[in-house]
């Protein structure tokens, strides 16, 4: 978010959105954000899984203590670090928020990828959490 409110960045984004607007590869993220959203729904089977928000191609999974409570992690376990270095050793490079891990593929990415973030997000919840459903 180092260029979050840069002018030219800003004008380069829609620049860029205008051109996929025109050649038609804006339907096919449509597509994406749906198979995104299905990719992570089997996380709100997760105890550990309190909310899963998204808009367009950017996610958040918020990780909890207890689902029934929705208590938050103390921050000194540093619980989404710790799930960002085992996602990051799948191959899925994403970064905690407190206790929310964000998901932002690039706007150029497949279903297969989608796929392998998802998972990644999957087993490293599993690894650092257990496997604990509901």
């Amino acid at each position: 978010h180092s260029y979050t409110g840069n002018q030219l960045g800003a004008s380069a984004a829609l620049a860029s959105l205008g051109l996929l607007k025109k050649t038609g590869s804006a339907p096919g993220r449509r597509k994406l954000q749906q198979h995104l959203k299905q990719s992570l729904a089997p996380l709100w089977k997760s105890a550990f899984v309190g909310d899963i928000r998204q808009s367009g191609l950017v996610a958040g999974i918020e990780l909890v203590e207890d689902w029934r409570t929705r208590n938050p992690w103390p921050i000194q376990k540093q619980v989404g670090i710790q799930i960002c270095r085992e996602m990051a050793a799948l191959g899925v490079l994403t970064r905690p928020i407190g206790n929310v891990i964000v998901l932002m593929p690039p706007y150029c990415c497949s279903e297969t990828q989608v796929h392998k973030m998802t998972r990644a997000l999957t087993r490293a919840i599993e690894k650092v959490l257990g496997s604990a459903t509901i």
